[in-house]
C-alpha cells in the first residue's frame, strides 16, 4: 500500500479532482435534462400577441424573438422564403399557433426544442400535396384511433393503404386519417413490437383498434455481441440474454448476484455470504476448465469492469457469449466465456422521469437453533462419558442451571440483587442471537430520467442505498464512536448520445458510486472479511452456560461493572471485537468514464460503412480510517458448590482512541478503433469488422502496469436469412509471456441454417421457427493466478547467514522460482451445436451441446524427482494441464396475452456441465492405495474422503464393542473405533483404515447442474413475479467449527441432539450424528457423513404488485403508479444433513446469506 506523504497528495489531488468532475457533470447533465425537460411547459406557458400586416417572414421571426427567448435557426433551403410577405393578428397566443400561421400553404415545416425554433424545408409528399382537391373528395376518408391491449394510445403506429405507397401515422393520442384510393381496400396496421394487422374498409369510415404484443419479433431484437450487435435471427453462436425486466425483479446490492438462475449455463453463487460491502458473487459460465483463473471475461458498455456496484435499474440488458464463434475476437481473454452489460440510454420523445423506492428487512436464511443450557450440560456430559471421563455437571448444578432462583425469598429486600446475581451465575445464554440482530433495515431509492429529440438523447440515473448489518453493536451514545456494520453507497450514471451530424454521432458516458462500509476493528485480523470469520467462530464456541460477556457490579469492588470478559475458551472476545475495540471506516470510490464517436461513412466511401473510435478512463480510488481503543478485560470463574463468582484481571493493557488513515489509488485506460461493414446485395447480405483494442492498467501496488494489446477481425454472410456464415478471428499480445512468445492467433468458424425459410416449411403452422447452428474456435486465457513475469528468474538476498561483511552482508541467495521463456496463455478449442426453435408461435426454446479441450495450462511439475536439488515449488511453471469440459443447455420460454386483460410468461432454463483433468502431472501414489490418482481423471474440486459403511447392520455406525474386535480392521486415523463411531470401508483390503482408503466421493466443488424458473403473471392491474433458481451436482466437505462438536467446552447444534448412543440405537430412534466426544478422533476426518450435498432449490425472488388506473393520476401529473411488496430468498429446500447452514456458503464460518421482505413503489412522471 502506498502511504507516502507525497502519494497521499498525490490522491489527495485525485480524489478532489474527481469530485469536481462529478459536480461538473452533474450540472452539465441537470442543466442539459431540464432545459429539454421544460420544452413542453415554456412553449404552452408562454403567451404571444402579434399584429402584422403584409411584412416579410424574416420579419415576423425577428418579432418574436424580441418578444420571446426564443431564437430561430433557418436552413439554407428556406431563405428565398424569407421574403415572401405575411399577415398576422394574434392575441395572446402560444408559439405554435402563430408558427401553424405562418406555414400555412408553404411548404416549410420546423421543430421547437426548447427554446430553439428551426425552420426547415418539407419533403414532397405523394400522399397528399401531390393530390388535388378532386382527387381528395374522390377518396374514403377513414378517421380512427390505435391503442394496445391496455388502451393505452400508441404513438407513430404506421397505417398504410394495401399495394399503395399511401399511408398516415398516428398522433399522440392514437389517432389517424387517410384517403383510402378505393372503398373496398385493406389498411395495414403496423407498429415495432406488435402484431401486424389488416382490416378492410368496405363500408367503414371509422376504426378502433386494439394491437396485440407480438410476442416473438420481440425475441428477435437486437442481441449485443462482441464489438457490435446483431439481430437474434443472424447469430450462429452460443449466446443467452436477460434484459432490464428481469434483472429488476431482484433486490441485490451486489449485481452479479441478480444473475442467478436467469442465464443458462451461467452459475452465480453468493458464496462468499451476505456481509455488506462484501457479498459479492462467485460466478462460473459452463463450469470451470482450467485450474487457474476460471472467471469470465466482463464488460460494461465494452470495456473490462467490475460487475459489483451495478444499479439494476440502470442496466437495459446482459449477453453472454459462451462458445468460441461468440468469444475468440477477445482472443487470451475469451476462453472462460465474456458477459457483456449494456446500460440504458436515452429514447427520442418526451422527457420521462421515474423515482422508485423500497425499504426492506433483511434477516439471515439459516441460523443456530437456540441450545437451552439444560440440553447442553446433557450433551456435555454425555460427550465426557463417551470419553470415559467423569461429568462437567452434577446433578445438583444441574438442577441450579434449570431453576437458578431456587432457595431465594422473595420478599428479601436484596432479592432483586440476588436473584440478577443468581441469574449471571447460571445463565441460559443465546449467544448468537445476542450478538447478531435478527433483522435490519435496507433502503433504495433511485431516481432517473430518459428522453431526448432526434439530435440529443440523454439517460441519467441517481441511486442511494443504506444497507444494515446484523451485529448487534452498542449504540454510539454509549462508546463515543459508531462500530456498526453498515453500507452506504450513493450512485449516478449518465450517457448522452449526441448527433452532430447526418453521418457523426457522439457518446460519452460517465458512472461513479461512492461506497462507505463502516465496521468494527478489524485488528488484529488483516481485514473485516477474517474478522467477522474470527468473531464467527468464537461465537460457536460460546456455550449457554458461559457468564457474560461483560461483568456484573458488586461483585468485586476492584472489577467494575460492564467490563469485557474474555471467555474461557478460545482467544479473543466476539463481544469485544464488535464493540469495545474501535472502528473501522472503509471509502472506495469509482469513477467510470467513456466517450465515442461513430462516423457513417456511407456517402463518403461506401454504404454501409462505420467507423467508430473509443477511449475509456476509470479511476479507484480508496480511504481507509480505523479508529483503535482497548480496554482492560477480566475472566470470571464459576463456584458452582457455593454459588461464587469469582473475577480477576485477563491484562492490564488499556489504549485511548488511536486514528490512522491510509490511501490507495489505481486507474484503468481503454482504447478501441474499429471499422465495421454491412450491405445488402439482393438476398446476399455480408458483413465485416475489424477492431483494434489497448488496455493498460494498475494495480493498487507499486508494481509495473498491466498491458494488454488485441486485434479483432469478424466476417458474415447471409442468404435470404436462411443460411448464415460467421468467422471470427482475435489476433493479442500479453505482457504476460516472454517477447518472443507474446502474441497468439485465434480464429473461429460458425454457421447456421433457418430451416422454417426454406419453401418447405414456410407455411408450417406449429413449427413456426426452427435454425441449426454450429461453431468451432479456439480461444486462450492468460490468467496464471497472482503471479507475474513468470518466464523471468526470480532470485531474492535474504536470511543473513554470517556477520561477514561485503556486497552481500552475509545474506545467501534464494531462488524463488526458476523462469521459463517458453510460458504461453492456455488454448481452448470450443465445439458448439445447437438450435433454436418455436412452437406455435408462442413457445421458444433453444438446446446447446458443447465440448471443449483446454491445453497448455499452466502448472508446477509433479513427477520430477525431489533429489534434483531444488523444491518442486521452485521449478519452471509449465504449460503442460489438459482438462475437457462437456455439457447441455436447455432454454425455454412461453409468452402469451390469453386475453386483453391477461398475460402468463413462463421461463425455463437448466445447463450442465462436467470436467475432466486428463492430464496435470501428477505423480501416481503406490500401490497400496486404493486410487492412484487424486485429479487425473477427476473433476477439479473433487471432494476424497473415507466411505462409509451405510450397509453394515449399524447403518454406518458401528453398533458394538464385539462388532469392532471382530471386524479384523484396525484404524490409523484419529483414535481406535468405539461403538457408535462411523463404520469405514476398507478400499484397498488391506484390513487398515487410513488415507490409503480415500476415494473420491461426492461431486465436484463447482456446481454440475445449474436451473431456474421464472414465472410472470399480469391482470388488469395486478402483476405477479415468482422466480426459482437452483444448482446441483454440487458437495463439499465441510468440518470445523460450526460443523464438529468438539471444540472448546464443546459446540453443540441441533443435528447433535440425536447423537449415537447405545440407548437410542437399541430403541431404534434415528441417529443424526455419531458418538460425541470432547477431543477429535476418528469420526472427524475427511468421510463420507460430512460431505455436504450443496444442491439446492431457492425460491429467489417473489414480487407482487398493483398499477393504479392512469385517469385519476394523470390530474397530479403522474403517469404511472405501481406499488408492491417483495420478498428474496424467501424459501430454501436442500439436502444437508443439518438445518443451521445455508449451502450456498462455501465455509460455516462466514457471514450468512440473508433473505428479504419488504415493500417499494415505481412512479413515473
Amino acid at each position: 500500500m502506498k502511504q507516502s506523504n507525497v502519494f497521499d497528495r498525490i490522491t489527495q489531488l485525485n480524489c478532489d479532482r474527481i469530485v469536481k468532475i462529478m459536480k461538473i457533470t452533474l450540472f452539465l447533465f441537470f442543466t442539459c435534462v431540464f432545459s429539454l425537460y421544460a420544452n413542453d411547459s415554456y412553449s404552452q406557458q408562454v403567451k404571444l400577441s402579434v399584429d402584422l400586416k403584409n411584412v416579410t417572414l424574416a420579419r415576423l421571426f425577428s418579432e418574436i424573438e424580441n418578444k420571446s427567448d426564443y431564437v430561430f435557426l433557418i436552413v439554407d433551403n428556406v431563405r428565398p422564403e424569407l421574403s415572401e410577405k405575411i399577415s398576422v393578428n394574434l392575441e395572446n397566443g402560444n408559439i405554435f399557433e402563430i408558427l401553424e400561421i405562418a406555414m400555412k400553404d408553404r411548404q416549410l415545416s420546423y421543430t421547437v426544442i426548447g427554446r430553439q425554433i428551426t425552420v426547415y424545408r418539407k419533403k414532397e409528399e405523394k400522399t397528399k400535396s401531390a393530390a388535388s382537391e378532386e382527387e381528395q373528395q374522390s377518396k374514403t376518408k377513414v378517421v380512427g384511433r390505435v391503442t394496445n391491449k391496455q388502451k393505452e394510445p400508441l404513438i407513430g403506429v404506421t397505417i398504410k393503404e394495401n399495394n399503395t405507397q399511401n399511408g398516415t401515422f398516428t398522433d399522440e393520442d392514437g389517432r389517424f386519417v387517410i384517403y383510402a384510393g378505393k372503398p373496398d381496400t385493406e389498411l395495414v396496421f403496423s407498429y415495432i413490437g406488435f402484431k401486424t394487422r389488416r382490416i378492410s374498409i368496405e363500408g367503414k369510415t371509422e376504426i378502433i383498434l386494439s394491437l396485440e404484443e407480438d410476442i416473438s419479433s420481440l425475441d428477435d431484437v437486437v442481441v449485443t455481441v462482441a464489438y457490435g450487435t446483431q439481430t437474434k435471427v443472424s447469430i450462429t453462436g452460443a449466446i443467452s440474454t436477460v434484459t432490464s425486466e428481469d434483472l429488476t425483479k431482484s433486490s441485490v446490492t451486489s449485481f452479479g448476484n441478480a444473475l442467478q438462475g436467469r442465464i443458462t449455463g451461467l452459475s452465480s453463487t453468493q458464496s462468499g455470504g451476505g456481509m455488506p460491502g462484501l457479498d459479492d458473487a462467485e460466478i462460473y459460465l459452463r463450469g470451470a476448465a482450467t485450474v487457474n483463473g476460471s472467471s469470465p471475461l466482463i464488460l460494461v458498455d465494452g470495456v473490462p469492469r467490475d460487475l459489483r456496484t451495478l444499479d439494476v435499474t440502470e442496466v437495459e440488458s446482459v449477453s453472454v457469449l459462451k462458445d468460441a464463434s461468440a468469444t475468440a475476437v477477445f482472443g487470451v481473454r475469451g476462453a472462460n466465456g465474456v458477459i457483456i452489460v449494456t446500460t440504458k440510454r436515452g429514447v427520442a420523445g418526451k422527457a420521462q422521469l421515474s423515482v422508485s423506492a423500497s425499504q426492506v428487512y433483511t434477516s439471515f436464511t439459516r441460523k443456530p437453533a437456540r441450545i437451552s443450557n439444560l440440553e447442553y450440560i446433557d450433551m456435555r456430559n454425555e460427550a465426557l462419558t463417551n470419553d470415559g471421563q467423569p461429568a462437567a455437571f452434577s446433578p445438583e448444578i444441574r438442577a441450579k442451571f434449570e431453576n437458578p432462583l431456587f432457595g431465594l425469598d422473595s420478599n428479601d429486600p436484596d432479592y432483586a440483587q440476588q436473584a440478577a446475581y443468581r441469574n449471571y451465575l447460571y445463565p441460559n445464554h443465546y449467544y448468537y442471537g445476542e450478538y447478531f440482530k435478527d433483522t435490519a433495515p435496507e433502503t433504495r431509492i433511485n431516481a432517473n430520467a430518459q428522453g431526448g429529440t432526434d439530435n440529443v438523447l440523454y439517460f441519467i440515473n441517481i441511486g442511494y442505498l443504506k444497507q444494515g448489518g446484523h451485529f448487534n453493536t452498542e449504540p454510539k451514545s454509549k462508546l463515543g464512536y459508531d462500530p456498526s456494520l453498515k453500507l452506504d453507497r450513493w450512485s449516478f450514471r449518465a450517457n448522452m448520445d449526441y448527433k452532430m451530424s447526418s453521418w457523426l454521432k457522439a457518446r460519452f458516458n460517465i458512472g461513479t458510486y461512492i461506497e462507505k462500509q463502516n465496521s468494527p476493528n478489524f485488528y488484529p485480523y488483516p481485514n473485516t472479511e477474517t474478522l467477522l470469520r474470527g468473531m464467527m467462530q468464537e461465537t460457536f464456541r460460546l456455550n449457554p452456560t458461559m457468564m457474560g460477556p461483560t461483568t456484573i457490579s458488586g461483585v468485586n469492588p476492584d472489577v467494575p461493572g460492564d467490563a469485557v470478559i474474555h471467555p474461557s475458551v478460545g482467544d479473543r472476545s466476539g463481544f469485544a471485537d464488535i464493540n469495545r475495540k474501535g472502528y473501522y471506516v472503509y471509502t472506495r470510490t469509482n469513477l467510470n468514464t467513456s466517450f465515442e464517436l461513430e462516423m457513417d461513412l456511407s456517402e463518403i466511401i461506401t454504404k454501409g460503412l462505420v467507423a467508430k473510435g473509443m477511449v475509456s478512463f476509470d479511476s479507484y480510488p480508496t480511504n481507509s480510517l480505523l479508529g483503535q481503543v482497548d480496554e482492560i478485560q477480566y475472566t470470571a470463574v464459576a463456584d458452582y458448590e457455593n454459588d461464587r463468582i469469582m473475577f480477576s484481571k485477563k491484562d492490564s493493557y488499556e489504549r485511548a482512541m488511536a486514528l490512522s488513515r491510509w490511501k490507495s489509488t489505481r486507474y484503468q485506460i481503454n482504447a478501441q478503433a474499429s471499422i465495421n461493414y454491412n450491405r445488402r446485395f439482393g438476398d446476399h447480405s455480408v458483413g465485416g469488422l475489424f477492431n483494434v483494442q489497448r488496455d493498460y492498467w494498475e494495480s493498487e501496488g507499486a508494481e509495473i502496469p498491466y498491458n494488454v494489446l488485441g486485434f479483432a477481425a469478424r466476417a458474415t454472410y447471409n442468404y435470404k436469412s436462411r443460411y448464415f456464415a460467421e468467422f471470427n478471428i482475435g489476433y493479442n499480445g500479453s505482457e504476460q509471456f516472454a517477447p518472443s512468445n507474446r502474441y497468439g492467433t485465434f480464429p473461429a468458424f460458425s454457421a447456421g441454417w433457418v430451416v422454417t425459410n426454406e419453401s418447405f416449411l414456410s407455411d408450417e403452422k406449429y413449427l413456426t421457427y426452427l435454425k441449426f447452428r454450429g461453431s468451432y474456435g479456439r480461444v486462450g486465457n492468460d490468467k496464471l493466478g497472482g503471479s507475474r513475469f513468470l518466464y523471468q528468474d526470480n532470485i531474492i538476498l535474504g536470511g543473513r547467514e554470517t556477520n561477514i561483511e561485503g556486497l552481500g552482508l552475509g545474506q545467501k541467495v534464494n531462488m524463488v522460482l526458476l523462469g521459463n521463456s517458453k510460458l504461453q496463455w492456455e488454448v481452448a478449442d470450443k465445439f458448439n451445436i445447437g438450435m433454436d426453435f418455436q412452437l406455435f408461435k408462442d413457445l421458444n426454446g433453444s438446446f446447446d451441446y458443447f465440448h471443449e479441450k483446454r491445453d497448455k495450462i499452466l502448472i508446477t511439475r509433479g513427477t520430477v524427482p525431489i533429489f534434483q536439488g531444488l523444491p518442486l515449488g521452485v521449478l519452471p511453471k509449465v504449460n503442460m494441464g489438459v482438462i475437457k469440459n462437456k455439457g447441455l443447455e436447455l432454454e425455454l420460454t412461453y409468452n402469451k396475452q390469453i386475453t386483453p386483460d391477461f398475460r402468463i410468461r413462463l421461463q425455463g432454463n437448466i445447463a450442465t456441465n462436467k470436467n475432466t483433468i486428463t492430464f496435470i502431472d501428477e505423480a501416481g501414489l503406490g500401490e497400496a492405495y486404493a486410487y492412484k490418482y487424486r485429479q487425473t481423471g477427476y473433476p477439479i474440486g473433487q471432494s476424497w474422503g473415507l466411505k462409509v459403511d451405510w450397509d453394515s447392520p449399524g447403518k454406518g455406525f458401528w453398533t458394538s464393542q464385539d462388532e469392532i474386535d471382530n471386524s479384523g480392521l484396525s484404524y490409523n486415523v484419529g483414535a481406535s473405533p468405539r461403538p457408535g463411531d462411523l463404520k469405514y470401508i476398507d478400499m484397498n483390503g488391506d484390513n487398515n483404515i487410513d488415507d490409503k482408503d480415500y476415494a473420491p466421493i461426492g461431486d465436484s466443488s463447482i456446481p454440475g447442474l445449474t436451473y431456474g424458473l421464472g414465472i410472470n403473471l399480469s391482470y388488469k392491474g395486478f402483476d405477479l413475479s415468482v422466480f426459482f433458481s437452483g444448482i446441483g451436482k454440487y458437495s463439499t466437505i465441510w468440518d470445523g467449527l460450526g460443523i464438529y462438536e468438539y471444540d472448546g467446552e464443546g459446540s453443540y447444534y441441533t443435528y447433535h441432539k440425536n447423537a449415537w448412543t447405545q440407548e437410542r440405537f437399541n430403541n431404534g430412534e434415528k441417529i443424526t450424528y455419531p458418538t460425541l466426544s470432547t477431543t477429535p478422533n476418528a469420526n472427524h476426518v475427511p468421510n463420507e457423513f460430512f460431505l455436504q450435498n450443496r444442491s439446492f432449490i431457492r425460491l429467489k425472488n417473489l414480487e407482487f404488485g398493483y398499477t393504479l388506473p392512469k385517469g385519476s393520476l394523470k390530474k397530479v401529473g403522474i403517469n404511472n403508479l405501481r406499488i408492491y411488496v417483495t420478498g428474496q430468498n424467501l424459501f430454501l429446500w436442500d439436502k444437508l444433513n443439518l438445518e443451521h447452514q445455508d449451502p450456498e456458503k462455501t465455509n460455516p464460518t462466514r457471514y450468512p446469506i440473508t433473505k428479504l421482505m419488504g415493500f417499494g413503489l415505481n412512479v413515473t412522471f
